[in-house]
C-alpha cells in the first residue's frame, strides 16, 4: 500500500513538472539571411515562432528591460538575427510576461547566456502630474481599450477605461529614455493623446511633450534614477539545427 501511495504521489510530480510553466523544447534555430528590417512573433497555445529577431530583442524579452538596460556582449547581438521556433508547455496564448522564462531558458540553454544583475543610476523621464490635471476617470459602462493609431509622423492614443501604467508602456515604445510613471495615479480614464512624433513631416504639431502638458494635463521632467540593468558575463552564438 505504501509503495502504491509513493508510486502516486512521483506520477503527480512528475505530471507537474511536465505542465511546469517554464518548460519548453526547441524545434528549431536558423539564421535569417533575408535582410529584412521587421521582425514577427506569433504566440498560439503550446506554440512560439519568433521571426527574425537578433539575440538582444531575445534578452529583452526574456527580462522586460529596455536595450538601454543592457550592457556589455558582442556586437552581433544587435546585427545578427534568428529564427526560432519552440513548444511550450500551456494550453493557451502566452503574454509577453508569461513568455519570459521560456526565453531566459532558451537563452541559457542554446546561448550559453551567462549575466547578473546591477543597479546603476540612468537618466530617466519622470512622468508626473501638472497643474491641473486634465484627466477625467472614466464612469459608466465600456470595455476596456488603449489604441495606438501611427499615422504618417503622427502618432494618436484613443483610450476608453486605459490606466497610466498601460499609457506609460506605449510611450515608451516612442521615446528616447524610459519614461517612469511618478503621477501617483490609478482608477481608469478615457481620453485622446495627439502628437507628432517626426517634426519633419509637421513642424505645426505638437510634440509629445507638448501633448502630454495640453492635452492631459501630465508633464515629462528628465531625472536621474537608479535603474536595474543586466550586465551580459557570456553569450555565445547557437549551435543550428
Amino acid at each position: 500500500m505504501r509503495m502504491l501511495v509513493l508510486l502516486a504521489s512521483a506520477l503527480a510530480m512528475a505530471s507537474l513538472h511536465a505542465q511546469s510553466p517554464d518548460t519548453f523544447g526547441v524545434i528549431s534555430i536558423k539564421p535569417n539571411r533575408t535582410g529584412a528590417a521587421a521582425s514577427e512573433t506569433d504566440t498560439t497555445p503550446g506554440r512560439i515562432s519568433l521571426i527574425n529577431v537578433t539575440p538582444q530583442s531575445l534578452i529583452r524579452r526574456a527580462f522586460g528591460v529596455q536595450d538601454w538596460q543592457i550592457e556589455g556582449g558582442p556586437d552581433w547581438l544587435l546585427t545578427e538575427r534568428y529564427d526560432v521556433i519552440a513548444t511550450v508547455g500551456e494550453g493557451r496564448v502566452l503574454n509577453d510576461r508569461d513568455r519570459q522564462p521560456f526565453f531566459e531558458r532558451l537563452l541559457a540553454e542554446r546561448w550559453h547566456f551567462r549575466f547578473h544583475r546591477e543597479t546603476r543610476e540612468r537618466g530617466v523621464y519622470s512622468l508626473r502630474v501638472s497643474n491641473p490635471s486634465r484627466l477625467v476617470p472614466h464612469r459608466g459602462p465600456g470595455e476596456y481599450a488603449m489604441r495606438v493609431e501611427p499615422a504618417g509622423g503622427r502618432v494618436v492614443i484613443r483610450s476608453t477605461r486605459g490606466n497610466i501604467p498601460r499609457l506609460v508602456e506605449i510611450l515608451n515604445r516612442f521615446s528616447d529614455r524610459l519614461i517612469v510613471d511618478e503621477t501617483g495615479l490609478g482608477g481608469e480614464y478615457g481620453f485622446t493623446l495627439d502628437w507628432v512624433q517626426d517634426p519633419a513631416l509637421d513642424a505645426a504639431g505638437a510634440t509629445l511633450f507638448t501633448a502630454l502638458r495640453e492635452q492631459l494635463g501630465l508633464e515629462l521632467e528628465p531625472v536621474r534614477r537608479p535603474m536595474p540593468v543586466i550586465v551580459i558575463d557570456w553569450i555565445e552564438r547557437p549551435s543550428p539545427n
